[in-house]
């Protein structure tokens, strides 16, 4: 099965709790960006991606192994 980023970010807050502030704390953004992520309304920065596929391998390993990423 394929995610995309939107779904990674979701599997990050479902596995830790965390509110959207304390994941942008986490991935070095804000909240309104995580908002827009998390509702598919926008892209990130690679940078962003990057930490955010960091983030999901520390936190959802189970997940992690469910299919490739997009």
């Amino acid at each position: 099965m394929e995610k995309d980023i939107s779904t990674l970010l979701r599997e990050i807050k479902d596995a830790t709790g965390w509110t959207e502030m304390r994941m942008a704390t986490a991935l070095g953004t804000t909240q309104p960006t995580v908002s827009r992520i998390l509702n598919g309304q926008a892209d990130c920065k690679i940078a962003t991606f990057h930490a955010i596929c960091a983030l999901h391998a520390l936190k959802c390993p189970l997940a992690r192994a469910s299919g490739p990423l997009t």
